[in-house]
């Protein structure tokens, strides 16, 4: 077994087919079916199950990928720490879910750190990689949100990764619309009104369930559902459609000055927060940012 043994699983486990990861791993799919073939016959296991449809992860597979990750985030944490190419530089990642005013903390913090040792990441993915990325050190801070719906699963994470969650701000469902949409001018929109429209949606990871979703509140299972991994993308589908995105209604940049945010009409409580490692003492940079983003929200 070797680390690009790992990473090969990894990226058939994202992509879904060995034709797409191969594609992604610029290799011929041959060659990738064979190194993973390799790995499965090194430790008597199956990692996927082939069949003429395709593939599918088996339950030992699953188990395997969670070591994988495990193993090559450490990795890749040690190449981060001893490897870098340049002396004395540091890394401040963040990692969240799609939110406006993480991205706009994270740009006020490295415009006022111009002169700092640091190299700075942020990450918008999915649910599943902010809790992932956080417990494997990849990045030092992550935003998700618990509600009741989520909050079972997510605490279930936190504990076992051992994370701890800091609330930051409460908010309201609200949804996210072009200007000139049926339901813009609206103080408040019900469910029922929502029925008519394709829902937007972030896309998660295939660990993902329901509780791992980012929209606040259930919408109509039927509805038609347009998926995109990044806020870009989900903006356009936004300006051109008239889908509707589930958010938290917190804008901060300048950036969506064509959206309107209304609130949904439900009860509900959401809090979003950070979520931190307990075995690891926050850096003076991630302090600092912590307190523009709170600074951002009031």
């Amino acid at each position: 077994m070797n680390l690009q043994q790992l990473r090969y699983v990894i990226t058939v486990a994202k992509f879904g087919t060995f034709r797409e990861a191969a594609r992604q791993l610029y290799m011929a799919q041959s060659s990738l079916s064979s190194s993973i073939k390799d790995l499965e016959e090194e430790y008597n296991i199956q990692i996927f199950a082939r069949s003429k449809k395709g593939i599918e992860m088996t339950a030992e597979g699953a188990r395997f990928l969670e070591f994988a990750e495990q193993i090559v985030g450490q990795a890749d944490q040690l190449d981060n720490h001893y490897l870098s190419t340049t002396i004395n530089t540091k890394l401040f990642s963040v990692s969240s879910q799609h939110y406006d005013f993480a991205s706009e903390g994270f740009a006020r913090l490295v415009s006022e750190n111009k002169e700092e040792p640091y190299n700075f990441r942020f990450l918008e993915t999915s649910t599943y990689e902010v809790l992932n990325n956080v417990y494997m050190a990849s990045s030092e801070i992550g935003f998700v949100y618990l509600n009741e719906f989520n909050g079972k699963v997510m605490k279930k994470y936190l504990k076992e990764y051992d994370l701890h969650f800091d609330p930051l701000v409460e908010f309201q469902p609200h949804v996210f619309l072009r200007g000139d949409h049926p339901l813009a001018k609206q103080e408040k929109i019900a469910m029922e009104e929502l029925k008519p429209y394709p829902v937007i949606s972030f896309d998660q990871s295939k660990n993902s369930t329901l509780q791992l979703m980012e929209e606040s509140i259930q919408v109509d299972p039927g509805a038609k559902r347009i998926s995109a991994s990044d806020r870009g993308t989900v903006l356009n589908l936004l300006a051109v459609t008239n889908g509707y995105l589930v958010g938290s209604g917190l804008l901060k940049s300048d950036a969506q000055d064509h959206i309107v945010v209304v609130p949904v009409d439900v009860d509900q409580k959401n809090t979003i927060g950070f979520i931190y490692s307990h075995q690891r003492r926050l850096s003076p940079i991630a302090k600092r940012y912590m307190e523009i983003v709170r600074e951002l929200l009031g």
